[in-house]
């Protein structure tokens, strides 16, 4: 059983499934479906994934008593907020709401993603991805557009399908191993940063030259550097592929 809210124009529908979860269902606006979901949260961790219906749908753990029997909620999961602009769904909660956040989103859409405390999983989005945690984990499968992940104390674990040429992707963590999966025809110009942390991957990479220079014969001079900062070039060049991290291994996976 359900029960309506209007919120900024457009009707929600509020359900509780069970005792232990509830739902809050967003249709897609007239004329197709919302193009980006923000979420801004302290202490929950966020799960989206697919599906290919139109709604955004926000699922929440719950604690409070179940309905009784012939009766249902007619009050929405406490502590979180959902408001509707244009193509913009934005989604915050505040402490008081209880358990992880799973929001279920059209494939197409963009996802961006704020936690302190909590872990970040993304599957199957074919948007854009950007996620930043304090502390937690960040799983992404399935992507296929393009990604900007930060942890600063948390694993990156990502596994793209398909990279969009035109967008950078970006992927660092102050303490934590970065660890990407790329398609193997990917062309990708690669950026490596750190203080204290080794790189390995399967991909071929051509080292950028730095400081070529003619010497007085007209011969050509030139200089490689191995060193903290590295950078080169998948599949003669392409899109930018940034990898910073301080304590952390890197591995960049080619796409079997």
């Amino acid at each position: 059983m359900k029960s309506i809210f209007a919120l900024a124009g457009t009707a929600i529908f509020v359900c509780g499934i069970a005792a232990a979860e509830e739902r809050v269902v967003v249709p897609a606006p007239a004329g197709g479906h919302a193009r980006r979901v923000n979420v801004h949260v302290m202490n929950h961790a966020i799960a989206v994934k697919t599906h290919s219906g139109s709604d955004v749908i926000v699922e929440t753990g719950s604690h409070r008593a179940p309905s009784p029997e012939g009766m249902h909620r007619l009050d929405g999961p406490r502590g979180l907020a959902v408001d509707g602009t244009g193509d913009t769904i934005e989604i915050h909660a505040n402490p008081f709401l209880q358990g992880p956040l799973t929001i279920t989103v059209p494939v197409d859409v963009s996802v961006d993603l704020h936690t302190l405390n909590g872990s970040l999983s993304v599957e199957g989005v074919h948007g854009e991805v950007d996620t930043d945690t304090l502390n937690g984990r960040t799983e992404l499968a399935g992507i296929s557009g393009t990604v900007v992940a930060h942890s600063l104390n948390g694993p990156i674990h990502a596994i793209l399908d398909r990279v969009d040429p035109s967008k950078p992707l970006s992927f660092s963590s102050l303490n934590g191993p970065i660890d990407v999966t790329l398609p193997a025809d990917v062309k990708a110009n690669v950026e490596f940063k750190t203080m204290q942390s080794d790189i390995f991957g399967d991909f071929e990479i051509a080292p950028s030259v730095s400081g070529m220079t003619r010497d007085e014969s007209g011969g050509l001079r030139f200089r490689l550097r191995f060193d903290r900062n590295f950078e080169g070039t998948i599949n003669g060049g392409g899109v930018l592929v940034s990898f910073h991290t301080l304590h952390g291994t890197i591995y960049l996976r080619k796409k079997k």
